[in-house]
């Protein structure tokens, strides 16, 4: 097929991306508030977990190099800055996480409980 036969490609749309939304949540629980402070609190406590694991991991690496043989020490996953970076952005993440988890509390102490009388 020649150039000038070729058929001219679509313009994709300004709101087309490779990626997609995803949520742990069935569609029917869109709308519950409470399904949805769950799934952004496990969202939340993931993130959490990974970078305490990577903090954690390049500190031990970092201690390992310290009694190994020169030429048989590992590169650490993270520098030291950046380690601290992390735990702090982790305790951080774990304060927020704290303080919306007890205002959702307080919140369902009041309206959800006069609900069940």
């Amino acid at each position: 097929m020649s150039a000038r036969h070729m058929p001219t490609p679509a313009k994709l749309p300004l709101t087309a991306a490779v990626h997609v939304p995803f949520s742990f949540l069935r569609a029917s629980l869109k709308g519950d508030q409470d399904a949805q402070f769950v799934a952004i609190m496990m969202d939340i406590a993931r993130g959490i977990g990974l970078c305490l694991e990577m903090a954690s991991n390049s500190d031990l690496v970092r201690t390992m190099n310290a009694d190994a043989d020169a030429g048989d020490e590992e590169l650490p996953l993270l520098d030291p800055a950046s380690t601290d970076f992390l735990m702090r952005f982790a305790t951080s993440a774990a304060k927020l996480l704290a303080e919306h988890a007890e205002g959702r509390i307080k919140w369902l102490n009041e309206y959800r409980a006069k609900e069940a009388k």
